[in-house]
């Protein structure tokens, strides 16, 4: 997670951040908030709200999130049920200070919703690498006008040494498959199970 205070140089330590969702992403960001200071906690459909996380954040309805926190994290995949997680009545639970991040997918926001609280001062800033539509791009979006907000070609996790572990993972992956052995990031091993064939 991350957050760079714009013209008006607003400090986030201490901030509280959630995240949508605890996959491997969304630990990952977690990780990274907690060891710049911020207080995480996080929601998602697969964990009880009253419970922590096996990291040790606790785990908070939705609605509540929203209303408490500071920055709040998208990590989730886009299904019927997480269209537009992110609209018009749920943004107007977020505090007017807060900051909404979504690096997951574009459709699980409202963006116009978002544009409009934006424009209305009803929320401080948003960050965007992904877009409802992301081809070809609506340069008149209202997006595009909106105060304090940051858009990225949904490639925020860019840099040197993240294109090199990319394609050092997929190398691995392809190798350890040639060899019969389960690459580590294989989401349907059971193909490589013999007796399954």
């Amino acid at each position: 997670v991350g957050l760079c205070a714009h013209a008006s140089a607003r400090a986030v330590p201490r901030s509280r951040v959630r995240r949508c969702r605890h996959g491997e992403i969304g630990r990952a960001a977690a990780k990274k908030a907690a060891g710049l200071g911020f207080e995480v906690v996080c929601w998602s459909r697969s964990l009880k709200p009253g419970r922590r996380t096996p990291e040790g954040y606790p785990v908070l309805r939705l609605e509540e999130l929203l209303q408490t926190t500071d920055v709040v994290s998208l990590h989730t995949a886009l299904t019927p049920e997480t269209h537009h997680l992110i609209n018009a009545e749920r943004l107007a639970l977020m505090k007017p200070g807060a900051v909404l991040v979504n690096t997951a997918r574009g459709a699980v926001v409202d963006t116009a919703a978002l544009a409009q609280a934006l424009c209305e001062d009803k929320l401080w800033g948003a960050g965007l690498d992904v877009f409802e539509q992301e081809q070809p791009f609506d340069f008149d979006h209202p997006i595009m006008k909106a105060p304090h907000t940051v858009l990225s070609a949904h490639a925020a996790y860019w840099s040197e040494e993240s294109g090199r572990e990319l394609r050092e993972r997929a190398m691995q992956a392809a190798i350890d498959a040639v060899q019969g052995r389960v690459p580590v990031d294989c989401l349907n091993p059971c193909v490589f199970d013999s007796s399954a064939r």
